[in-house]
């Protein structure tokens, strides 16, 4: 007896609510929609099955470890391997200046949850054939799950919509845990020539990236201040995060003094290094060797030349999380200088000798301004001898006198390769413009059924 083919929604609360129901509009036409919904409260319109997580498991039952080790070797995911992300998220929330209690847990927890996964997955793929899986993130030990059966079985995961820095309206799908674009990589790969149109579209991007470079939308609210009257005005409904909210203010001091005498004339030949927001998947879900940031700079500054000096620049969406406890290890190094939080990007990127980013968008965009760029966390633009992903950081020090020269056929192949893949989205995590998010939803939904031979199945 045939399965019914089935697509699963995963959804996370009220943010994310309006974006499921309009892919719940599209696909409930030719699919059978079950939505995964841990909020009670939310009901969804529309033709689709709510499932639901089966009670967590007994630890102390008689055969609950043979089970869990079957299941490991069945899926290939091992149980802390599971957890991994959030074991690296408590030990950088520790070390910056967050809250961390709630990252580590027991054993017996981590194992419960693991085969509440597993037996949630189990039961969804022997009922239905499973097409395709969506959520918007990797972060959780039910996606490790979701990510280890799609290896075994072959239906599409995909998740965290990537926002490419140049397109600042549109988004990628991504797959996997280092969070790629397979559309993107079809498309380098097929080496398809720009339409004119697309050409057009790119030298749009990269001429007001060139007079003006745009602030991305998810950084526009971030504080570049010692403390902004925004901040001031929470104080009263957030007592309890006040001690954090304090100590933010005397690491954002700390960074300002460091930071106060900065200028490029100072700085002289150098390396650009945007640190990445931590904690945070794009570094120990996608990268998680290059989880603890100072150790690249460190050896950048220990290997590198007498001329060459080693910038950096904290992120903006974290500013004052890490302070002197974190920061002090790089810059006790004398070839390693800290830009201020509110320098120019683009003034710091056109005048490097070279970008190195972990699997940032600032890759791209040092491309866009013809400064050499390389990554190191396997970002979902690199391009082998065009943005070149390196084995090892300071494998940058071996091309720092002699760069790969990109032509504009280069640049307008990836640019528009990006573009060709992308989609117009409104991304928005407030509670507002619910009918601006059902629509995207629905785009969402169309553009993966636009691309099915693609998305409902693995790419790799």
């Amino acid at each position: 007896m045939s399965k019914d083919e089935a697509v699963l929604l995963i959804g996370r609360g009220k943010l994310f609510e309006p974006y499921l129901q309009g892919m719940i509009d599209v696909f409930s036409k030719d699919y059978t929609v079950l939505v995964l919904e841990q909020n009670e409260n939310i009901v969804y319109k529309g033709e689709y099955s709510r499932v639901n997580l089966p009670e967590l498991p007994d630890t102390d039952s008689k055969d609950f470890w043979i089970n869990l080790k079957q299941a490991e070797q069945k899926t290939g995911l091992n149980l802390f391997f599971s957890y991994s992300n959030y074991f690296y998220y408590g030990r950088l929330a520790q070390e910056a200046n967050i809250d961390y209690s709630h990252y580590w847990h027991s054993r017996e927890w981590i194992a419960s949850q693991y085969m509440q996964s597993f037996n949630f997955m189990n039961a969804i793929t022997s009922r239905y054939n499973l097409k395709f899986v969506f959520h918007d993130t990797i972060d959780l030990i039910l996606l490790q799950m979701v990510e280890a059966m799609s290896c075994k079985l072959g239906f599409g995961f995909y998740h965290t919509l990537i926002k490419p820095g140049p397109f600042d309206n549109r988004v990628l799908l991504a797959y996997g845990i280092p969070r790629k674009s397979a559309l993107f990589t079809k498309y380098i790969n097929e080496n398809i020539s720009p339409t004119k149109e697309e050409k057009e579209v790119v030298d749009g991007i990269i001429n007001t990236f060139c007079e003006n470079k745009p602030a991305l939308t998810y950084l526009k609210n971030s504080s570049q201040k010692i403390i902004t009257l925004n901040e001031l005005k929470r104080i009263p409904s957030r007592i309890k995060d006040f001690k954090f909210g304090f100590k933010r203010v005397i690491n954002r001091l700390y960074l300002h003094r460091q930071a106060q005498d900065f200028s490029i004339d100072r700085a002289g030949k150098y390396i650009l290094f945007f640190l990445s927001h931590q904690p945070e998947a794009t570094t120990t879900s996608a990268a998680p060797k290059y989880a603890d940031q100072w150790k690249i700079i460190e050896e950048l500054a220990v290997h590198g030349p007498s001329d060459l000096n080693i910038v950096i620049k904290a992120h903006p969406f974290g500013y004052g999380w890490q302070g002197k406890n974190y920061f002090e290890k790089m810059l006790r190094l004398p070839n390693v200088m800290l830009a201020p939080i509110s320098f120019p990007g683009k003034e710091l990127i056109q005048n490097a000798c070279a970008v190195l980013t972990i699997n940032g968008s600032v890759g791209l965009e040092a491309f866009i301004y013809d400064v050499p760029a390389y990554t190191i966390g396997d970002a979902w633009y690199g391009v082998p001898g065009i943005i070149q992903e390196l084995g090892d950081p300071l494998d940058i020090l071996r091309h720092i006198d002699n760069p790969p020269i990109i032509g504009k056929e280069d640049k307008y192949m990836v640019l528009a390769a990006a573009y060709r893949a992308s989609f117009e989205f409104f991304l928005d995590f407030s509670e507002d413009f619910a009918d601006e998010k059902i629509n995207s939803g629905r785009i969402l939904a169309n553009h993966i059924l636009d691309n099915r031979d693609l998305y409902f199945g693995r790419p790799d």
